[in-house]
């Protein structure tokens, strides 16, 4: 594919959500992402990691008690912000920790990327989009890999053999498809019947 070429839209649920997968296609230029970044529960029903904010800028976290913890980083670029004494007298204690060390946040090495995808699918239309499409998808994949044609593993071995299975395996369900849309020939072309 050209540098200049315009790259799909990738589609995928929280399995193809992770801040790992997430860098990679933005490296190489899949700008429209449409993936959800699952959210950080607490434990228990407690606070999670998304009810403190993150300002990886500052390097801090600040707490839902409005308590702000610095970042410390390791080597690896994942980090953790640690609010130890603020826990203490801490309001907010019992709906945040147990740890008689009190609470601890931790970081991602890749924590931006996570962030930046958290922020776009908060907004409405993302999540429109994203509601709209994934279960058609999630329903392509079900007509995909139903048993008829070998559940989810490959019939053959080889990958140039698993390569022509999937693909024949994929016109077969396209096929069924259109089919199903009423494809036929009208005025000598190959058209769906309107509905």
């Amino acid at each position: 594919m050209a540098d200049d070429e315009v790259k799909p839209t990738v589609m995928g649920d929280s399995a193809y959500a992770s801040a790992t997968t997430l860098d990679d296609l933005e490296a190489a230029g899949f700008a429209d992402i449409s993936a959800r970044v699952p959210p950080a529960r607490g434990r228990q029903g407690r606070f999670g990691k998304d009810d403190f904010s993150l300002d990886l800028t500052a390097a801090t976290v600040t707490c839902p008690a409005a308590k702000v913890a610095p970042i410390r980083y390791s080597p690896d670029g994942a980090g953790r912000a640690d609010f130890g004494g603020a826990c203490s007298i801490c309001p907010f204690r019992e709906r945040c920790t147990i740890s008689a060390s009190g609470r601890s946040v931790s970081i991602h090495a890749k924590e931006a990327v996570l962030q930046r995808h958290k922020a776009a699918q908060a907004d409405p239309a993302w999540r429109a989009e994203y509601r709209s499409t994934r279960p058609k998808v999630e329903r392509k994949i079900a007509h995909f890999v139903r048993v008829a044609w070998g559940g989810r593993k490959a019939r053959t071995r080889g990958k140039a053999r698993v390569a022509t299975d999937v693909d024949t395996r994929a016109a077969a369900v396209n096929w069924a498809r259109l089919a199903t849309l009423g494809l036929g020939v009208v005025d000598g072309r190959w058209a769906v019947a309107p509905p």
